[in-house]
C-alpha cells in the first residue's frame, strides 16, 4: 500500500509539472533549426542615384535614367524559433535603367544577381494562418554585363535591405506578398571614384514557401 501511494504521488506530480506553464515557456525558447525552400517573382524600379555634388574640369557626372524591371529567385527558409527566421536568398535581375555620359546612351546592369541574407521576424506565431512580418540584412550585387560596348560598366556593390509583408498560409505551401526597400550602400561605378553612384531599388515580390 505504501508503494501503490507513492506511485500515485509521483503520477499526479508529472502532470502537474508537465502542464506548469513556465515549463511550456521555456520549452519555446529552445532553438529549433527547420530548413525549407521556396521561390519567388516579383518587379521593381530601380533607384539609381548619382551622389556626386560636384563637377571636376568640366566633366559632368553621368545622369541615370531609372525604369522598372522584374526578377526570379530562390531562397531557404531556416527557422530558428517559433518566430525568427534566417533567409539566404539568391535573385536574378532584369533591368531596363539607362546611363548618359558624354551626350552616349548605355544599358545600366541589363542584368544583376543579387545575393542576400535576411533575418526576419513574424509578428504573431507561425502557426497563425495569418501573419505579417518585417526582415531585414545585407545584399550583395553582382553585376552580369559581359563584354557589350553598349553597357555602362559596374562592378559589384553592397546595400541594405527591409521589408515587410504577410505570410499566407495554404494546405501545402506559404504565399508572402512583400514590400522590399534596398538602399545601396556602396559605389557601383568601375572606373571613376570620385562619382558615386548608388544601386538602389524597391521592389514588390510574392514568395512561395514550402512546408
Amino acid at each position: 500500500m505504501k508503494y501503490l501511494s507513492l506511485a500515485i504521488i509521483s503520477l499526479v506530480a508529472n502532470v502537474v509539472f508537465s502542464q506548469n506553464p513556465h515549463t511550456k515557456k521555456e520549452e519555446n525558447l529552445i532553438i529549433t533549426i527547420k530548413p525549407k525552400a521556396g521561390f519567388n517573382v516579383g518587379s521593381h524600379y530601380t533607384l539609381v542615384n548619382n551622389y556626386t555634388d560636384i563637377d571636376t574640369f568640366a566633366i559632368y557626372p553621368t545622369s541615370v535614367t531609372n525604369a522598372l524591371g522584374f526578377r526570379l529567385g530562390v531562397f531557404g527558409d531556416i527557422k530558428i524559433q517559433q518566430r525568427f527566421t534566417l533567409i539566404p536568398r539568391a535573385e536574378l535581375s532584369f533591368n531596363y535603367t539607362k546611363a548618359q555620359v558624354n551626350s552616349e546612351t548605355l544599358k545600366l546592369d541589363p542584368f544583376n544577381l543579387d545575393f542576400m541574407l535576411h533575418a526576419k521576424w513574424n509578428f504573431l506565431k507561425r502557426d497563425s494562418k495569418v501573419n505579417p512580418y518585417g526582415y531585414f540584412g545585407p545584399g550583395l550585387r553582382v553585376p552580369i554585363n559581359g563584354n557589350s560596348s553598349d553597357n555602362f560598366n559596374t562592378k559589384s556593390a553592397w546595400s541594405g535591405d527591409i521589408a515587410f509583408g504577410v505570410d499566407f498560409e495554404l494546405n501545402s505551401f506559404y504565399i508572402s506578398p512583400e514590400i522590399r526597400l534596398s538602399n545601396g550602400i556602396s559605389n557601383i561605378k568601375e572606373d571613376d571614384n570620385w562619382e558615386k553612384l548608388r544601386g538602389s531599388y524597391v521592389a514588390f515580390a510574392i514568395s512561395f514557401t514550402g512546408k
